[in-house]
């Protein structure tokens, strides 16, 4: 998970366990830049949420001094920047977007690999239409892609013992031995071992291990993908 190495001390985390809240920490428009071993380098922007905002969500970043995050929407010619969303946000919370390196992103359907990608929907990204290029940005991975870990299953515990969760995010469908139809990666923990399973980010629990044993674990891209990004804008008008 990105660490901040150059940034405010003291501000929100820009991990898989961040959680968006009511309480501005650092000033808006804050860029900070993080790193991890597997996802590499980043830069982030701290905003306030005018959107229902879920992880992986293009957001339009708004102008001063309020920095605005809104979905960024399904129309032609916008030429205006955007950011992805680490985590859900409710509208009026605070939080980060990513606007460099590695990124999961919310996808409406299944773009290959280095193929080109547009927004489909607000903040949805996926087939490309005239006008609606998300460009500064290179499609990685496609909602097919997949990662793996070793890990330890309990029956009827909703807890993921792993050698390490790198490459695995909140929103991963997740299976493998024991593990239920419709599981995801709904909580992942500080530690950098436990991925807890759900039906849903944030639900914990509702998903139970039907064997105890140890497994290749294997967490799917499903509804989502993964960019490259550099300082990304919505495509402008087409002369």
């Amino acid at each position: 998970m990105y660490s901040v190495i150059a940034g405010p001390a003291g501000g929100q985390p820009l991990n898989d366990w961040f959680s968006p809240d009511t309480t501005q920490r650092v000033a808006l428009g804050q860029v900070v830049t993080a790193v991890d071993p597997y996802w590499g380098h980043g830069e982030f922007i701290y905003v306030k949420s005018n959107d229902t905002i879920i992880k992986g969500s293009l957001c339009i970043i708004g102008t001063p001094p309020t920095f605005l995050a809104t979905l960024t929407p399904n129309t032609a010619n916008l030429g205006q920047p955007f950011g992805v969303a680490i985590a859900p946000m409710a509208s009026g919370t605070f939080g980060w977007l990513q606007i460099s390196g590695a990124a999961v992103w919310k996808t409406g359907s299944t773009v290959a690999a280095d193929a080109a990608i547009g927004v489909t929907a607000a903040g949805v990204c996926g087939t490309l239409a005239a006008g609606k290029q998300l460009l500064n940005v290179h499609n990685v991975k496609s909602a097919t892609a997949t990662v793996t870990v070793t890990a330890d299953t309990v029956t009827g515990s909703y807890v993921l013992s792993t050698t390490g969760y790198d490459g695995f995010f909140l929103g991963a469908a997740l299976s493998g031995t024991g593990i239920p139809a419709s599981t995801v990666a709904a909580k992942m923990d500080p530690d950098g071992r436990r991925i807890y399973m759900g039906s849903a980010i944030g639900t914990v629990g509702d998903k139970l291990a039907t064997a105890t044993g140890q497994i290749t674990l294997t967490g799917t891209y499903t509804g989502y993908g993964l960019g490259i990004l550099s300082r990304p804008f919505v495509q402008g008008a087409i002369t």
